[in-house]
């Protein structure tokens, strides 16, 4: 009997646990991120990523949304001036901006403490940022 009773409490404590991984991920995404570094490839695949002196920033709502500042993530060789805007999403590591008449899906990674930006380019491209804020 009491290998039972031990049995169906433990049962319970393992299906009690909620899962808490989307939060976390969430609360270390939501923020203020700066542009450190730009993926430069020469076309043949071999390109590194090289530190980048930039104002562009990105911000991580809890809502779901970004929004960039100093720069704009519709086009990535533009470092500076304008804005822009979109949604995010943890399940699909993507990020939806909205770029005039057109949505641009982009996909990210953690890797480390920072944050890969991959971009929908022929030639590799790929933008890294560091949390600010």
């Amino acid at each position: 009997m009491k290998k039972i009773v031990i049995l169906i409490l433990s049962f319970g404590l393992l299906f009690s646990c909620k899962n808490d991984d989307d939060a976390i991920e969430s609360t270390n995404l939501v923020g203020k991120w700066q542009l450190v570094e730009q993926l430069l490839d020469p076309g043949d695949g071999s390109g590194t990523f090289q530190p980048i002196d930039s104002e562009l920033t990105l911000e991580f709502f809890d809502n779901g949304t970004i929004i960039s500042t100093n720069g704009s993530l519709c086009n990535i060789f533009t470092q500076s001036g304008g804005t822009s805007s979109g949604t995010f999403s943890l399940m699909e590591n993507t990020i939806n901006i909205e770029c005039s008449d057109n949505i641009i899906p982009i996909s990210f990674e953690r890797i480390g403490v920072g944050l890969v930006l991959n971009f929908p380019c022929i030639e590799a491209c790929a933008q890294k940022y560091r949390k600010i804020l």
